[in-house]
């Protein structure tokens, strides 16, 4: 009870805990006003299963768009840089291969001559003659694999008229480059092109499916051969890798709307007129512009084809500490 006696009037004081509550509520108004405000505009969901609320109007001034994408049909490919051949060193190769052969026919036929002549000295000689000529073969040969293959070695080397076709004046030899940490097969057949324009192509097939080292530049080199008479030795050509067997069917999801995170690609789906949800893309294939994506489950909702990275920005904006936050 409190009791003023200027103005004879009793007031009963409220106490001390109530009126501690009720100023702090009156200090703390403005901030509560702002962050329902900021709720009404943007609202994260629980972020175990990525979603992510955002009102209309905040849809708008974003300029947010989503939509069923066209279901097609496509053949995905897989784009590589490579260059066309001389044949000349391949020619150099296997004159040297014969001649390097014919020296140890030789070295082993006098081997075999001091044999029959019982001089120990001399069969010594020869027989290191010999050794040396074998390992001179073995060296040529062992150059060779490394740059051009086991496979195309072995072909230059066979003494049969059908292997010929390497160096016949029809035959291209074409070499594809890969990165060292390429994970696609390389396919028996591809598409080359001088250009970037697909007007006029060429069919490849696959030598060799064992890579060599892409000396000097670092990355693995596999070996064509086409018999298109449009390439000329040292062009520098582009090939479209198939890297399935049949065409698929899916949507193209444009590289606007893919959002890398963690190493993995995502996307992001309209899941109703104010809700969206982070859609791990688990099986999808690269084409020109985007990756095809041909999972039924996922293409079947609209997909954001505009505003992804904001919606990707929202959606972990609430782990990004505050600058003056010393936890």
């Amino acid at each position: 009870m409190c009791n003023f006696l200027n103005n004879q009037i009793d007031l009963r004081c409220p106490s001390l805990p109530l009126a501690l509550f009720f100023l702090a509520g009156l200090v703390n108004l403005p901030q509560t006003l702002a962050t329902e405000e900021l709720t009404d505009e943007t609202t994260q969901s629980a972020s175990l299963d990525n979603s992510l609320t955002l009102t209309p109007a905040l849809q708008a001034r974003s300029g947010l768009h989503a939509e069923h994408l066209k279901i097609t049909t496509q053949q995905p490919e897989m784009i590589r840089y490579g260059r066309t051949l001389a044949k000349s060193a391949l020619l150099q190769f296997q004159s040297d291969y014969l001649r390097q052969q014919a020296r140890l026919k030789k070295a082993y036929a006098q081997k075999q001559l001091a044999k029959t002549q019982h001089s120990r000295l001399k069969a010594d000689a020869e027989n290191t003659q010999w050794r040396a000529e074998k390992i001179a073969l073995q060296t040529l040969q062992s150059e060779a694999a490394e740059q051009w293959g086991q496979k195309i070695v072995h072909t230059l080397t066979t003494a049969q008229p059908t292997q010929g076709f390497l160096t016949a004046p029809s035959t291209t030899l074409v070499a594809i480059n890969t990165p060292l940490d390429d994970r696609y097969r390389m396919p028996a057949t591809i598409t080359l092109a001088l250009h970037s324009n697909r007007r006029h192509t060429a069919t490849a097939t696959l030598l060799d499916p064992v890579p060599v080292t892409a000396f000097p530049s670092p990355g693995k080199r596999f070996f064509y051969y086409t018999q298109d008479p449009a390439f000329l030795p040292n062009q520098p050509l582009i090939a479209w890798l198939p890297l399935t067997q049949q065409p698929l069917t899916g949507v193209i999801v444009p590289d606007s709307a893919i959002i890398h995170h963690l190493d993995q690609p995502f996307i992001y789906l309209k899941t109703g007129p104010v809700t969206f949800k982070r859609q791990h893309i688990a099986l999808s294939y690269p084409v020109s512009g985007g990756l095809l994506i041909v999972e039924q489950k996922i293409y079947q909702t609209p997909i954001v084809t505009r505003g992804a990275q904001m919606l990707f920005s929202e959606e972990f904006k609430g782990t990004i500490p505050e600058e003056d936050d010393d936890d």
